[in-house]
């Protein structure tokens, strides 16, 4: 390849850049804020989830609980059918 060639393929090069660069920036930055959005959605999931187990763990305190008093409560109303007898 003689200069000339070498000169007409440096300025296809350069022109493709200028033509594809601002585009290929463009989508370089729309893709930064949406790594930036998956980043926060995804730490805002870990909390719920974290959330999300506390709350369970409660529930299942409470059911506990309840599931006794229940017993209980059965416990009392057989003694008093038992009194009345």
């Amino acid at each position: 390849m003689n200069a000339n060639e070498w000169i007409s393929l440096l300025g296809v090069a350069v022109s493709a850049a200028l033509v594809i660069g601002p585009g290929i920036m463009s989508l370089h930055a729309k893709l930064a804020v949406v790594a930036a959005q998956v980043a926060e959605l995804c730490d805002k999931v870990g909390k719920l989830a974290a959330a999300h187990e506390e709350r369970l763990r409660m529930c299942l305190d409470h059911r506990s609980r309840l599931d006794t008093q229940e017993v209980q409560l059965a416990d009392a109303v057989q003694r008093l059918r038992e009194l009345e007898d």
